[in-house]
């Protein structure tokens, strides 16, 4: 058979649906392949409304309540406005699940020792009697966290010695002397 003869012989409809459908199993590989690649982009939205993502993950136990976290942190608005950060406490800040927001609370027992977190929380999560003067009405708080430390039952030591502190009477200091002349 010639190529002229070829080029006008009629074309087998079964081998053009095989080719189609073929052609469309590719695409529905590549395409779900993507989506599980994609899957470390997607948060994990709990019930209390955190978005919470890993971005690099720790080693060792998650955090719990008797723990303390040395942590790195960028706290911004939905806007990308940053309205706090541990660099402009000194670096590094010490944490403890009593002692923040509850959405914050919430995502520190996601943690672990050396690991990127990056989550939103809705500002029920946060402000009890409402947003701080200056933050933007109805924005989330997204916090970026890298947690640098993490001190295992660090946080039931610091409220035992607190309460110590708080048991103890507070002494009066005598008023100083004059150097006598």
């Amino acid at each position: 058979m010639s190529v002229a003869e070829a080029a006008h012989r009629p074309a087998r409809n079964g081998r053009a649906a095989a080719l189609t459908i073929a052609f469309l199993l590719i695409i529905a590989a590549g395409v779900g392949l993507a989506w599980i690649g994609a899957g470390s982009l997607r948060p994990t939205v709990t019930a209390s409304g955190l978005q919470f993502r890993t971005i690099k993950a720790g080693k060792g136990p998650t955090l719990t309540r008797a723990d303390a976290a040395l942590m790195d942190y960028i706290l911004t608005a939905n806007d990308g406005t940053v309205f706090d950060s541990s660099e402009n406490h000194g670096g590094p800040q010490p944490f403890m699940m009593d002692q923040v927001f509850p959405g914050f609370a919430e995502a520190m027992t996601r943690m672990q020792e050396g690991g990127e977190y990056r989550f939103t929380m809705p500002q029920s999560l946060a402000f009890t009697t409402g947003p701080p003067p200056g933050w933007p009405k109805d924005s989330p708080l997204t916090f970026e966290v890298r947690v640098r430390k993490v001190a295992r039952n660090g946080a039931t030591m610091m409220r035992q010695m607190q309460k110590l502190q708080q048991d103890q009477p507070q002494h009066e200091m005598p008023p100083e002397q004059s150097p006598q002349q």
